[in-house]
């Protein structure tokens, strides 16, 4: 039960995450997180040391490459 739970509430928080980047005027089914990535790539002000902090090593690099394989489906 606990496990259905936090899969629920885990893409509960995806999709508050994807509503943000969107109403901030990023891509379509991006998160926050794959946005601040790309934003670190393209050498722009962003939050992906904090981002990784919280969520752990690397969360916005994956993020941002999970992106770019689903973008192309």
């Amino acid at each position: 039960m606990i496990g259905v739970i936090g899969s629920y509430l885990k893409r509960i928080l995806i999709s508050l995450s994807v509503l943000l980047n969107v109403i901030l005027g990023g891509d379509n089914n991006q998160t926050f997180s794959a946005r601040n990535h790309e934003w670190k790539r393209q050498g722009l002000p962003n939050v992906t040391y904090l981002i990784n902090l919280l969520l752990g090593k690397d969360h916005c690099i994956r993020c941002w490459v999970y992106w770019k394989v689903r973008k192309r489906w």
